[in-house]
């Protein structure tokens, strides 16, 4: 079994900074692969988003999220179509994966818990209101013809993730599962912490880009569409790394890293 890291090296949240530095610069250079395109042109999301949420999962929460921030960094110098907004998207599309990530795998602890449940109320608010609401008119944004469309759709990316927070889901069995020993087990876990996950990355990734550049209700609501296939899309691809992978960093030997899966 592995062992907690006690060295006396320089660490990141109990991952060595070696560690943290690397998995950021490999995760970075992911970001010259297209993924997925931006609703309404202008760039495209990188395969280094899965990477990014997968960097919680094996450097423990502090480390993973300053590893993604690390990568996206790197990613915004080499692969500026992904990273329109510059330092901004390094963090709406490269970092928050790992927040969000790191916020459902440990939402069996008190703390994380609350800053979910936390964290989805405020994200329900935003995506639900903004921008075609407030600001509304008074800066340029029509209603969408169809309200009730647009809130049903937009409930899939805070309302459902809340939900499974708050459930046996997110209270204990991800926990559960993907600190266990069964693989199909893993594998759920995995696929409903980084799903849900990314549901809740959505509206802090896409609402600011419609607030910025003057979205119109049909492209934003392509969007909230087009989403609710590729998240799921991106949490299997995470899933399909993270269980092989951590079942091989656990027969390593190599010394565990505090608030990792392995």
């Amino acid at each position: 079994m592995s062992q907690v890291q006690k060295s006396t090296e320089m660490r990141i949240g109990g991952a060595s900074i070696a560690w943290v530095t690397l998995y950021g610069a490999l995760s970075g250079v992911t970001a010259l692969i297209p993924f997925f395109p931006y609703v309404g042109g202008g760039g495209y999301l990188p395969l280094l988003c899965a990477f990014t949420a997968l960097a919680p999962i094996i450097l423990g929460p502090v480390g993973g999220i300053v590893s993604a921030l690390i990568g996206s960094v790197v990613g915004m110098f080499i692969a500026p179509a992904a990273f329109p907004l510059q330092l901004l998207d390094a963090i709406l599309v490269g970092t928050l994966p790992a927040v969000f990530v790191a916020m459902l795998i440990n939402a069996h602890k008190k703390e994380w818990f609350i800053a979910a449940i936390i964290t989805s109320l405020v994200l329900g608010v935003v995506g639900m209101f903004v921008p075609f609401w407030w600001p509304g008119a008074a800066a340029g944004f029509d209603k969408p013809q169809n309200p009730a469309v647009y809130w049903l759709l937009m409930a899939f990316y805070w309302l459902l993730p809340l939900i499974i927070i708050v459930s046996p889901l997110g209270r204990s069995l991800i926990a559960k599962w993907t600190q266990g020993t069964e693989r199909k087990f893993k594998y759920i876990g995995f696929l409903v912490a980084v799903a849900t996950a990314n549901f809740l990355w959505f509206i802090p990734l896409c609402v600011p880009y419609w607030y910025m550049f003057n979205y119109s209700p049909a492209v934003s609501t392509a969007a909230e569409i087009a989403y609710l296939w590729w998240l799921p899309a991106l949490a299997i691809v995470v899933t399909i790394i993270a269980v092989p992978l951590v079942e091989a960093l656990k027969r390593s030997g190599l010394p565990k890293v505090q608030g990792a899966l392995w």
